[in-house]
């Protein structure tokens, strides 16, 4: 493997010197940047700031290991809710907001993501991780591995979030939202790959020897889906920032647009042929009317 490949696996799998409070700072720095961003006339008060920033940033870590019944990470380590407190101190009380000026800088910016989107694909990796050490003995009589408990595992962490802020009807009204689509995609990937010693898993892994060692780079299969779900994330993050796609950007966009365009069309046809029938009814009546007049006249 070349040595700049040996960097990107390291950056990739988060298994470099200092990885977790590189991630744990950058989230927390994210969640803080975006109340600053609404509270760009500084009345909101200091502690509603903060704790929105905390929730911001740390949802997931703080509700969804409720699931499994494990205590949440923000009162098991002190490296989360430390990184919080720093980088609201940071952005917010540095002498001439010096500290919220550099945060803004496109390549703070982009490291920002970067660590955010890091902390996040290893979420996914240690949730589905979670629950699949949990149901492994207890596979259902179906396929000898368990699917759903793991995957929605993984895919939940990252939409405690919406849950919270939104609520579950406006999370979810417009469809299927890009946080659980790529959650979904991303654990289910992994867990197939890492875990399953059904079909599906072997036909994946059965792809990923076909592929040029060059790509595979003579990584084990576990470690290779967690560097595809970490790659994947981090191109996602990057082209959702304003500088480039922006937030609206969706890459699953190829498969449900069309889809959502066709039930749309199909809506709207059954609308317009329900308008059409009434039009056609209002004619029949009026045509009535008029005949009844000129008999009586």
């Amino acid at each position: 493997m070349l040595p700049y490949a040996n960097h990107l696996v390291a950056y990739l799998t988060a298994n470099f010197a200092y990885a977790a409070e590189f991630q744990s700072f950058f989230m927390a720095l994210q969640g803080v940047m975006i109340v600053r961003g609404r509270n760009k006339d500084g009345k909101m008060p200091w502690f509603y700031a903060f704790a929105q920033g905390v929730v911001i940033s740390y949802a997931g870590g703080l509700l969804a290991p409720v699931w499994m019944g494990r205590p949440t990470p923000m009162l098991s380590s002190d490296l989360n809710m430390a990184s919080c407190i720093i980088a609201f101190i940071l952005v917010n009380y540095v002498p001439f907001g010096l500290g919220h000026k550099v945060s803004k800088f496109l390549p703070m910016r982009m490291a920002t993501v970067m660590g955010a989107q890091l902390f996040r694909s290893m979420g996914v990796v240690k949730f589905v991780n979670i629950a699949y050490e949990a149901f492994k003995e207890t596979p259902s009589a179906y396929y000898p591995t368990p699917i759903f408990g793991p995957i929605l595992n993984g895919t939940l962490l990252a939409n405690m979030g919406g849950f919270f802020w939104k609520g579950f009807h406006p999370h979810f009204e417009n469809g299927m939202p890009f946080v659980f689509q790529n959650g979904l995609l991303c654990s289910s990937f992994y867990h197939f790959v890492s875990h399953d010693s059904g079909p599906i898993g072997e036909y994946l892994r059965m792809g990923i020897d076909f592929l040029p060692k060059e790509l595979t780079m003579g990584l084990s299969n576990t470690t290779f889906a967690i560097a595809v779900v970490s790659l994947f994330m981090q191109i996602n993050g990057i082209l959702m920032m304003p500088d480039f796609f922006g937030p609206s950007f969706n890459p699953f966009d190829v498969i449900t647009v069309p889809f959502t365009m066709i039930t749309k069309n199909m809506g709207r046809g059954g609308s317009k042929n329900k308008k059409v029938v009434t039009e056609i009814e209002m004619q029949k009546k009026k045509n009535k009317k008029k005949s009844t007049k000129q008999k009586s006249s």
